[in-house]
């Protein structure tokens, strides 16, 4: 029903874009990715500030391992929504994929100084300096996920994991 009310808004005006964008949301969904990816690209061809659809054409083209392709797309997101950690966040961990570690590092941490107790934002970079062999850097941030949520195992597991891996 709700894909019925997207189509029927863009029949009024087809450059309605939040009616484009949230139908392309929930086609991917559905994982109709190709007509996702066509109604993106229309937004931003007829509204290139459009940052939040940038954003959203990255994930998809990264979900559909096209990791190569999603970076200009994410960059362009990730340099204008500077407030938004899970942007930062996302941005670095394919910076990461793509070997660009330095570029990596800044984005993640970003993440994690926009929202300094996020357990995903720790997490990652808990990983990406292991797996670096930054030891102390991962031991610090793992250290952090204790502090912020000392409920929770994985801080302590990755502290032991870390610990370990120095003998």
């Amino acid at each position: 029903q709700a894909e019925r009310f997207y189509r029927t808004a863009l029949e009024v005006d087809d450059l309605f874009f939040p009616a484009k964008a949230n139908l392309a949301i929930l086609l991917s969904q559905q994982g109709r990715f190709g007509e996702s990816e066509q109604l993106l690209r229309e937004v931003l061809e007829a509204y290139p500030d459009q940052y939040d659809s940038s954003y959203s054409l990255a994930l998809l083209m990264v979900g559909e391992r096209r990791s190569d392709k999603a970076l200009p797309y994410l960059e362009r997101a990730a340099g204008v929504l500077q407030q938004s950690s899970r942007v930062h966040y996302n941005y670095g961990l394919l910076l990461s994929q793509l070997g660009k570690p330095q570029e990596a590092e800044l984005a993640l941490n970003t993440a994690r100084d926009l929202e300094q107790q996020n357990i995903d934002y720790l997490f990652a970079l808990v990983d990406f300096y292991f797996k670096r062999g930054q030891l102390d850097a991962a031991l610090e941030h793992a250290e952090r996920i204790i502090s912020a949520h000392p409920q929770n195992r994985l801080g302590y597991d990755l502290k032991a994991r870390i610990e370990a891996s120095r003998q």
